[in-house]
C-alpha cells in the first residue's frame, strides 16, 4: 500500500513538474500568432519570418492543411487548426443555438442592413453602448451531446491526416445572443442548475449556468485533445463576447488564450480600456491554470468596407499593449493584413522588434 502510495505521489510530482516546466517555457518563449486564410501559405510563412510571428492559426480543406502544416513545421512557424463552432449544414440545424424573439428581431433587421459596417454593429465583440447587437453568425449548442460528439469527430480527423499540426485552436464557442442559449436542451439543463442553486437569483443563475457550461466544454474539449494527441497545443480566442463577463478566459485550461484587448471596428477603443483589459489578460493569466498563457488579442483589418484600421493606429494600439503588459505576446487577425499591406507590415515588425530590445533591458 505504502509503494503504491509512493507511487501515486511520484506520478503526481512528475505531472505538476511538467505543468511547470511548459507553463516556464511559454513565458520565456513571446508566442505571437496570427489568424489567418490559406490563400498562399508560402507567403504567410515568410511574412510571420519576417516579422516576428512564431505560429499561424488556419482552416480550410484537408488537403490545404497538410500542405500549409508541413511548410509551416519546415520553417520553424507553429500551426494550428482553427476550430469553430459555427452552425456549417443544414443537417446540424437541431443543434443550433435558438434566441428569444427580440434576438431573433434584432438578428433580422442586422442582416437586412445594407451599410457595410452595419451602422456601429461590432460582429461578435463587445456591443456599443446603447446597441442591441447578437452575432450574425448562427452557432451550435455546446450543451447538446451530439454537438460535443461533432466536436471531437471535427478533431480527430484533421489530427489524423495532419501530423504535422501543433495544436487546435479554438474560436466561436459562445452565444449568439452573447449570454445565453434558449433551446429546449439549454432550458431543461438550466432548470436543472436552478433547483441546484435555489439561492440565486434568477438572471444570476442564468448568467453563472451559462458561463460555467462554456468554461466547461472548451477545457472539456481541451483535455481530449491532448489525450488524442499527447503534446498537442491548445489556443483559443475569447468570442464571442460572453456580456456578463468579456475577460472570463483565465478560465480555460488552454496553452495561449487570446482576449481581445484592441477590436476591428470603429468607434475604436480607448487607450484607458486597452490598458485595462491587457492588465487582467497578462496579470490574471494563472490564476486558475498554471499552464495558461493570456495573449493580448487585436482585431486588425486594413482597406475594407467594414474596416480600416491605419498604420498609425496599430502602432498606438501596440504601444498601450506593451506598456500595460510588458510583454510581446501577441495575437492578430487578420494576419493576411500583414502580407499584403507593407505598411501594417511594417508597423508591427518595428513595434516587436522595440519590444525584444526592451525586452532585454529589463531583464539584465
Amino acid at each position: 500500500m505504502f509503494a503504491r502510495h509512493s507511487l501515486l505521489l511520484q506520478a503526481a510530482a512528475v505531472l505538476a513538474v511538467a505543468v511547470w516546466a511548459s507553463a516556464a517555457h511559454a513565458q520565456a518563449f513571446p508566442w505571437r500568432a496570427g489568424w489567418c486564410g490559406l490563400k498562399d501559405p508560402e507567403k504567410l510563412v515568410a511574412c510571420a519570418k519576417l516579422i516576428g510571428f512564431n505560429a499561424l492559426i488556419a482552416h480550410s480543406t484537408p488537403e490545404r492543411m497538410v500542405e500549409f502544416s508541413e511548410l509551416a513545421r519546415q520553417s520553424g512557424i507553429e500551426s494550428y487548426y482553427w476550430f469553430s463552432l459555427s452552425f456549417g449544414g443544414k443537417e446540424r440545424e437541431p443543434f443550433r443555438q435558438v434566441m428569444e424573439p427580440g434576438d431573433d428581431k434584432q438578428f433580422v433587421e442586422l442582416n437586412a442592413d445594407a451599410d457595410p459596417a452595419k451602422h456601429g454593429y461590432q460582429f461578435g465583440g463587445e456591443p456599443v453602448p446603447g446597441n442591441h447587437d447578437v452575432l450574425l453568425t448562427p452557432l451550435l449548442c455546446f450543451h447538446r451531446p451530439e454537438v460535443k460528439a461533432f466536436a471531437q469527430q471535427q478533431i480527430r480527423e484533421r489530427l489524423e491526416v495532419c501530423p504535422a499540426l501543433t495544436g487546435v485552436a479554438f474560436d466561436y464557442f459562445g452565444y449568439q445572443n452573447y449570454r445565453c442559449c434558449h433551446c429546449p436542451q439549454s432550458e431543461k439543463l438550466f432548470a436543472e442548475y436552478r433547483q441546484a442553486h435555489p439561492d440565486l437569483p434568477p438572471d444570476k443563475a442564468l448568467d453563472q449556468f451559462s458561463l460555467e457550461t462554456l468554461v466547461t466544454f472548451n477545457n472539456e474539449l481541451a483535455t481530449y485533445v491532448r489525450q488524442l494527441r499527447p503534446g498537442a497545443k491548445l489556443a483559443t480566442h475569447v468570442y464571442p463576447v460572453f456580456l456578463p463577463q468579456p475577460l472570463y478566459g483565465n478560465q480555460l485550461d488552454v496553452d495561449y488564450c487570446c482576449q481581445t484587448v484592441a477590436w476591428f471596428f470603429q468607434p475604436y477603443w480607448s487607450a484607458e480600456k486597452i490598458r485595462q483589459y491587457t492588465h487582467t489578460v497578462v496579470d490574471e493569466q494563472a490564476r486558475y491554470h498554471p499552464r495558461a498563457v493570456g495573449i493580448p488579442f487585436v482585431g486588425v483589418y486594413v482597406g475594407r468596407p467594414v474596416g480600416d484600421k491605419s498604420p498609425e493606429r496599430l502602432a498606438e494600439e501596440l504601444r498601450v499593449i506593451w506598456e500595460a503588459g510588458k510583454t510581446s505576446r501577441l495575437s492578430v487577425c487578420s494576419f493576411n493584413e500583414f502580407v499584403d499591406h507593407p505598411e501594417v507590415r511594417l508597423v508591427v515588425k518595428q513595434a516587436l522588434s522595440e519590444q525584444q530590445s526592451a525586452a532585454s533591458e529589463i531583464k539584465q
